[in-house]
């Protein structure tokens, strides 16, 4: 990647001068021929300037820190490339960080902090420290300090109840983590719609290894007992991997067990049978609503908390049976 002091010695000028010309502060300081000649081997070289090297010098930085979880789910993947070319639009750069066991929010953070970013994006907000003195939109989860994008996991849970109730299922299983709103919430809206959705039926996610396990775990439970004709799938990105084990167990979808997903990746349409999810809003629409709100407090940083929240829609597909 070429510097500054680079283009300083092919043209012949000094670094100072490349850097005024470059930003256009002084773009007099030097001939006509001469800038010219910057911006052409800067354009041919495709310079990019150190953004924490001017957010040192300048005081603003145009540095972003994203930490998301890792990569392996597809919708988190087309998330970061939204959120990449969202801030491009807007001239600032991304910094990523991934939220795991081998370095973890508080490491991630101090890192990014160490690059003088402007502000924060994170699925993980509530793991920050109060002294946090950056803008921070949380993403999913909703913290009383910061700003969020988030779902109303209610309206999620009357959506998915609301269609198993309406196709007559009546028995229904939850394969997923506990550790979210929406599972709470799914516990409350199946009693209010009087759908069986017993403790026994629930397999957590986070215990296992696989998410495919989790069918076998929720059959070993359920010997010699009845079993649920539904199953909600955590998302589905786990969905793929337990529908293959259903069928390698000898069992139908959806004559036997029934199957509704979440987030509506872009492989859900081509799974077979095709799965029924929900959509929270495209990759590119989330992106959109996390920048708008964090570029927002950098600019109004005394202004009052705001929270977006994105419509949940179900996208009915063929992996839900129609038992009435």
């Amino acid at each position: 990647m070429i510097r500054s002091k680079d283009i300083a010695a092919i043209v012949g000028v000094s670094r100072q001068a490349v850097t005024a010309v470059l930003n256009n502060s002084r773009p007099n300081c030097v001939s006509r021929e001469k800038r010219e000649a910057i911006l052409k081997v800067a354009s041919e070289h495709q310079y990019q300037p150190n953004q924490a090297a001017v957010a040192l010098k300048t005081g603003k930085s145009r540095l972003i820190g994203v930490i998301m979880p890792p990569w392996r789910n597809p919708y988190i993947a087309e998330l970061c490339m939204a959120i990449q070319s969202g801030l491009a639009e807007k001239n600032y750069t991304p910094v990523f960080a991934i939220d795991n066991n081998f370095n973890p929010v508080p490491g991630n953070l101090r890192d990014l902090l160490s690059l003088n970013i402007a502000g924060l994006i994170t699925v993980a907000a509530s793991l920050l420290p109060d002294d946090v003195r950056i803008p921070v939109v949380s993403y999913f989860h909703k913290d009383p300090r910061f700003d969020a994008v988030s779902i109303d996991a209610d309206q999620d849970s009357r959506l998915i109840m609301e269609h198993l109730k309406a196709r007559g299922h009546r028995k229904i299983g939850f394969l997923g983590t506990f550790r979210l709103p929406r599972y709470e919430s799914l516990v409350r809206t199946a009693e209010e719609y009087g759908l069986e959705f017993p403790e026994r039926w629930h397999v957590n996610l986070d215990d296992l290894a696989s998410p495919a396990d989790s069918f076998d775990l929720l059959l070993e439970r359920n010997k010699g007992r009845d079993l649920p004709s539904a199953l909600i799938l955590f998302n589905d990105d786990f969905a793929v991997p337990i529908m293959r084990r259903i069928h390698e167990r000898g069992y139908r979808i959806p004559q036997d067990f029934s199957v509704l997903g979440h987030d509506d990746i872009a492989y859900s349409a081509n799974t077979v049978p095709s799965l029924t999810t929900i959509r929270f809003g495209s990759p590119d629409e989330i992106a959109s609503a996390m920048i708008r709100l964090l570029l927002k407090r950098i600019r109004e940083p005394d202004r009052p908390r705001e929270v977006t929240i994105l419509k949940s829609v179900l996208i009915e597909r063929e992996s839900v049976s129609n038992k009435v």
